[in-house]
């Protein structure tokens, strides 16, 4: 299953990226209060610092898709992308399972678990050849 459309990888990081800036990125650092109340989060009277977290995770996400939108161009560097990408992926996966275990989420964070689960599937299927590290 690991890389069966690998040669589609550059694609797949394309999509990834654009996803990742539209869908996340770009709100939190423009709109982060805004975002968060479309996915049921209860939004704090004091809410310098959280914007300023918001905004600092969206900055964070821009980064990231534009890498990802790099490395879409660049074969040597997707399988160091990729890598990265599972193991991002997988950490929004426990962080999400375990929100919904102590139960500090709204119902839409929870619903996300299932979105995790499948990009770490679709990163998997796409996953560039190995590569071994230095």
């Amino acid at each position: 299953m690991v890389g069966i459309w690998q040669a589609h990888s550059g694609i797949y990081l394309y999509a990834v990226g654009f996803a990742m800036l539209a869908g996340f990125g770009i709100p939190l650092v423009v709109v982060p209060m805004t975002w968060a109340r479309w996915l049921r989060w209860e939004i704090p009277a004091a809410a310098t610092l959280t914007t300023f977290l918001g905004r600092s995770l969206g900055i964070f996400i821009c980064v990231v898709a534009a890498y990802a939108i790099r490395a879409a161009g660049t074969p040597a560097a997707q399988p160091f992308f990729f890598e990265l990408l599972l193991w991002l992926l997988v950490a929004m996966l426990g962080l999400h399972i375990y929100g919904a275990i102590a139960r500090t989420q709204p119902s839409t964070e929870t619903a996300e678990i299932a979105l995790w689960v499948a990009l770490i599937l679709a990163t998997l299927v796409f996953y560039p050849t190995a590569w071994s590290a230095p």
